[in-house]
Order: structure tokens, then C-alpha cells, then sequence
């Protein structure tokens, strides 16, 4: 068969062009090698620095040190800065040897997790303490209103129209009434619904918190909603990427303009407020409201993955390798955590992201670090209890001394504990594929 001239050229001009492409490619590659090496090299000799003048590094060298070890993609030396040493292995705070096991008795299955594909991945269960004496659990499609025993009070199905609820879903009263948005994507809409799941009226973001004149139309999303710690209403976020106001909205819908930026913490259940802002710019306050811990990540580029924690006061401001939203305050204290996910073994099904958690005292002394992230404060708020990269939850005192180190079981089957309230002995976990609400 006699093949086209035009053919033949043409597939002449793909060849070359992907043989341009290639030689492009492998210089990039190139290139990337060398600029590594060279901070690299700038890393080991800073180290040699460091290591001529033990003790903790002065201000010039821990910059220089936390550059190059950013540059040079060694988070290990990153690290080193934060814990002002560079015997990492010194200050780890170690869970007690023996695990005690723990039977858990489910009280109700919520089925699989959800997965409703949205522009930025997947939306996750959602778990609030409302009050003392009731907590929530949601996702895009299903809402569970629970009292302080583990019985159900309420449940709640949006009647979603192509929207998906945001990353909030809804939020519940005591008495079951409950709010959403999205019902339509990007309604803009904050919609009330009976406890019976009536429809009640609704409220556009515009309305909730009529825009200045700087703030241009007022169309927002509503970013966030949740109950006050009485129970009497929803604190609500206008806006997305941090949002520009935040209201009190009672369930006839007034709504009031809160102008304090600690009003969430300070009307929401004590320290189930997590930390609030932009993506990349979060902050979170202390219990008494008199120290704020500040995170700061880049959007693009080199540092990305390395984001950088500093307390308003200037006292503690730390850059820790793949530091994520996970931070705060110690109950009742001026010492800080912050974790770490997946730093050092990658990211997969088969290999999961492990974590840290540092500590930093409230003069910015490293206190440690420890393999696990936070995951609640333990009862009576002295302490907080940590999940281990085992699945297994670590208490700690109020001086960071390990206490237990437990595992739950469920059916004779370990369950991993996704959101616990160790005062109520309650919390929900998955086993065997399924989110559960149990009691231990």
C-alpha cells in the first residue's frame, strides 16, 4: 500500500516535535537535579554550622536552615529548626508500651461513607458537639440528630436538587429543626426545615448580611452553619474563602450581625470550633480568647507543604513540614499543637500518610513531638487524647506525660475512631467499611 506524502510528513513534523519535546523535558529534569544539589549542598553546610555551635540555632542560621532545607525538598532539617535540636529522636514522646483493649457497642450504622465527586474531591462526614447535651453527624444527603445518651432524636434528608451542601451539609437544633444550603448548586441560600423535614421558608445571603459598598453584590455561599452552645440558633459564614461576615440567626430567621472574630468560638460548643478562615490563611484562638495561633500556607510553588504557624504575639512561629488544619490550642492553656500528615512516606492506599503532632509551649519552647494526630481532649479537659498511626487513640496528661494507649474493637473487628466525646463515653467510628455510632 502506498502511503501519503502528507502522511509521511506529518508524521515527520509529530517525531521531531516530540523529540523537541523530549530534549526539553530532560533538561527541565536537569535542571531541577542541579538546583536541588545546590541547596543540598547549602543544607549540609549550614548543618556543619550548627553542629560546630550546639544549642539551639540563632534566629540568622534557623532562617538560612529553613530556606535551604525548603529549597532542597529535606523536611528533615525543617524539623530540626522547629525542635531546635538536631536529635529529633530526643524529644519524641513515646506512647505507653501496653495496649489495653476496649469493647465498643454500636448504636446505630450510618452506612458507607458518602463519595459525591465535587470540584475538589470528595465531601467527608461531618460531626459537631452542639450542647452539652446533644451532637450531630451529616453528610451531603443524610442528617442524625443524637441527645447526650446516643439515642436519635432526629433525622434529616435534604431534598437536594444537583447541589451538594457544601462542606457543611446542614446543621441541627435540639428540637430538630435543621438548615441547609445548596439544594440547587450555588443556590446562595440559607433553607430552614421543620423537624419533620417541612419546608419553612428561606433566606438569601444577601439578606442574611446585606453587603457594604466595597463588598460588591452580596451573591455569596453560605460557607459554614452550625448551633450555638445554648441551642437557641445557627452561627452562620456568608461567604466562601473565609467569608466577609458572620451572623446569629434565630429560627424565625433574624439575623445578627456578629462583629467579633472570636464570636464562633466563644457561641459554639467549647472547643469543637475548628479553625476558620482561608484555605491558605486560618486561625484559631486560644480558650480565653487572649492568644491567637495563626496558619499560613502558600497557594503554589516551592512552599507549598511547608506552612508556617505563628501565635500573635510572635512567641511561636514555626514552619513544619507538612503541617495541615489540624491545630490549636491545649485546653485551658497558651501551649499549642499543630500536626503533620504524610510527611516521609508518601500518600496511597497501601502506604498511608503518617502523623505527627508537635507541641510548642507558650514561650515557644519545643515541648515535643509524637507519632498521631488530635483527636480530642480527654474528660474533665485535662489532657488531650491523640489517634496514633495505628489506629489506636493515646491519652496524654495536661504535661504531655502519656497515660494509655487503647484500641477498639467492635464485633471482634478494630475500629478506627473518626470523632470521639470521651465525656460521654460515645463516638463514631468506622468498621468494616461502615461509619457507626457507638459506646464504649
Amino acid at each position: 500500500m502506498k502511503i501519503p506524502r502528507r502522511f509521511c510528513t506529518n508524521v515527520f513534523g509529530i517525531l521531531t516535535a516530540a523529540f523537541i519535546l523530549s530534549g526539553r523535558h530532560c533538561m527541565a529534569d536537569q535542571a531541577q537535579d542541579d538546583y536541588l544539589k545546590e541547596w543540598s549542598a547549602k543544607c549540609d553546610q549550614l548543618l556543619a554550622e550548627w553542629k560546630a555551635h550546639p544549642g539551639k540555632p540563632d534566629d540568622d542560621l534557623a532562617g538560612k536552615l529553613i530556606e535551604a532545607g525548603v529549597r532542597a525538598d529535606r523536611a528533615e532539617e525543617v524539623e530540626m529548626v522547629a525542635a531546635g535540636t538536631m536529635d529529633l529522636a530526643s524529644i519524641e514522646i513515646k506512647a505507653a508500651a501496653k495496649t489495653r483493649i476496649v469493647y465498643a457497642r454500636i448504636l446505630r450504622n450510618l452506612g458507607k461513607p458518602p463519595t459525591v465527586d465535587y470540584e475538589d474531591g470528595t465531601m467527608d462526614c461531618v460531626f459537631r458537639r452542639m450542647t452539652k447535651n446533644c451532637f450531630e453527624a451529616w453528610t451531603p444527603k443524610h442528617g442524625w440528630l443524637f441527645n447526650n445518651g446516643g439515642k436519635l432524636i432526629s433525622e434529616a434528608r435534604p431534598p437536594r436538587h444537583g447541589g451538594i451542601g457544601r462542606e457543611w451539609h446542614g446543621a441541627f437544633l435540639p428540637d430538630g429543626s435543621w438548615v441547609t444550603t445548596d439544594l440547587w448548586d450555588y443556590d446562595r441560600t440559607l433553607t430552614f426545615f421543620s423537624k419533620n423535614g417541612k419546608w419553612m421558608k428561606e433566606i438569601p445571603s444577601e439578606e442574611l448580611a446585606p453587603p457594604k459598598q466595597h463588598e460588591g453584590n452580596g451573591h455569596d455561599l453560605i460557607g459554614w452553619a452550625r448551633c450555638d452552645r445554648n441551642g437557641e440558633g445557627w452561627v452562620v459564614s456568608v461567604g466562601s474563602e473565609g467569608g466577609r461576615a458572620v451572623v446569629f440567626v434565630k429560627p424565625q430567621g433574624k439575623a445578627q450581625l456578629l462583629e467579633d472574630q472570636n464570636a464562633p468560638w466563644k457561641l459554639c460548643y467549647p472547643r469543637d470550633m475548628e479553625p476558620k478562615g482561608d484555605f491558605t490563611e486560618l486561625f484559631r484562638p486560644s480558650d480565653d480568647f487572649k492568644e491567637v495561633l495563626n496558619f499560613t500556607e502558600a497557594s503554589h510553588g516551592t512552599w507549598v507543604g511547608y506552612p508556617h504557624y505563628e501565635r500573635d504575639d510572635g512567641k511561636i512561629s514555626e514552619v513544619i513540614p507538612g503541617g495541615d488544619h489540624n491545630f490549636g490550642f491545649l485546653p485551658g492553656s497558651h501551649d499549642v499543637f499543630m500536626n503533620s500528615t504524610g510527611y516521609g512516606n508518601g500518600n496511597d492506599d497501601s502506604n498511608p500518610p503518617l502523623q505527627k503532632t508537635w507541641f510548642f509551649s507558650a514561650d515557644g519552647t519545643c515541648l515535643g513531638w509524637m507519632h498521631g494526630s488530635y483527636l480530642a481532649d480527654a474528660p474533665g479537659g485535662k489532657g488531650i487524647w491523640l489517634l496514633d498511626n495505628d489506629n489506636c487513640t493515646v491519652a496524654l496528661d495536661g504535661d504531655l506525660k502519656p497515660q494509655s494507649r487503647t484500641r477498639f474493637l467492635i464485633g471482634g473487628r478494630q475500629a478506627a475512631p473518626m470523632k470521639l466525646f470521651p465525656d460521654l463515653r460515645l463516638g463514631f467510628f468506622t468498621t468494616g467499611g461502615e461509619v457507626v455510632l457507638a459506646r464504649w
